[in-house]
């Protein structure tokens, strides 16, 4: 019996340490500004990437279509 309470408050403490990390991440308000910045700033790389393609694709079947 003590070995199932000894199991059962292992996986509470764990089961607790991963709340903590959960709740300490969420209040790291600097590092998640500091992700979402990050995230921003691949944006419009992603954009201007897909209009060139988009551009060359075009430049490519527009003279045949004359």
């Amino acid at each position: 019996m003590s070995s199932d309470l000894e199991q059962e408050i292992k996986e509470t403490r764990e089961h607790l340490g991963k709340t903590v990390d959960a709740l300490a991440a969420k209040l790291d308000v600097k590092s998640r500004a500091q992700e979402k910045v990050a995230e921003t700033d691949k944006r419009p790389i992603l954009a201007i990437v897909v209009l060139a393609v988009g551009v060359l694709a075009a430049a490519r079947v527009w003279p045949r279509s004359r």
